[in-house]
């Protein structure tokens, strides 16, 4: 995926506990020295299934593509993590913050099977068709996870109550995961070997160029081909890059210590 540079607006809802004292009067705002620590949320309004090279989760053309509805992926994206910062001067504050979401979809695909007499490729009325009973699994996950240094200047509103505008500078990692199964695949399926060895590593060789002879013709186009392996019911895909983020925020925050 290489490196991208990712620019981005996103609304931050943080709750921090500050290591200055508790107040009776909320009233009226004041700025402060201080430092914290807290859990925080963050919102990210994009659609991360709609990015550049993501198309081909959805459907391309007649066959390409894997048919996901992308407009499912979460919208805003959720990312939790936690936040520490500490003030420069009463309005400017510096720290890090570190998150990190994730969003799901999952679809099975519709199928009917159909007799092609005319061996056009096309159903045509008239030919014998049926709903397919077992339609594969299709599930796409997309997670993001980034951390970095942030700088932000307050408006306090009231006194344990503020508005920041900032920006985060740092890195992050986007991980896309494609599963697909036929079926309703059980634990026994996941641990079981796709190659054919036998016991102590003996394995018989049959017919193996279909020649209609089992000789040794058919060991050296083993040798030369694929060991044998059974039929595969399920598969995953897994891609990930890591890229630069300049990320500005608006963030809401309450101090409750």
């Amino acid at each position: 995926m290489g490196i991208q540079i990712i620019k981005s607006f996103a609304f931050c809802v943080i709750i921090v506990p500050v290591t200055l004292g508790a107040q009776d009067d909320y009233y009226p705002p004041e700025s402060f020295y201080g430092g914290g620590v807290g859990f925080s949320q963050m919102f990210l309004f994009q659609n991360l299934g709609e990015l550049q090279s993501f198309e081909m989760l959805g459907s391309v053309g007649d066959t390409a593509g894997f048919g996901f509805d992308l407009t499912k992926f979460a919208n805003p994206f959720i990312i939790n993590g936690g936040e520490g910062f500490s003030n420069i001067t009463e309005r400017i504050r510096i720290g890090g913050y570190a998150g990190v979401g994730s969003s799901f979809i999952a679809e099975k695909p519709d199928i009917t099977l159909f007799l092609d007499l005319d061996g056009n490729g096309t159903y045509d009325t008239g030919e014998k068709k049926e709903i397919f009973q077992k339609p594969p699994d299709l599930q796409a996950k997309i997670s993001l996870w980034f951390s970095g240094a942030t700088i932000e200047y307050l408006f306090p509103l009231f006194r344990g109550l503020e508005i920041s505008i900032g920006s985060l500078f740092g890195v992050g990692r986007l991980n896309l995961n494609v599963s697909q199964s036929a079926g309703s695949p059980s634990w026994n399926d996941q641990l079981t070997s796709i190659f054919q060895v036998g016991t102590d590593g003996f394995t018989p060789v049959y017919d193996a160029n279909a020649d209609g002879a089992i000789d040794t013709t058919d060991i050296d186009y083993v040798q030369k081909n694929q060991f044998p392996n059974i039929a595969i019911n399920s598969a995953m895909t897994s891609l990930s890059g890591t890229f630069l983020n300049v990320q500005p925020y608006i963030a809401v925050k309450l101090q409750l210590l």
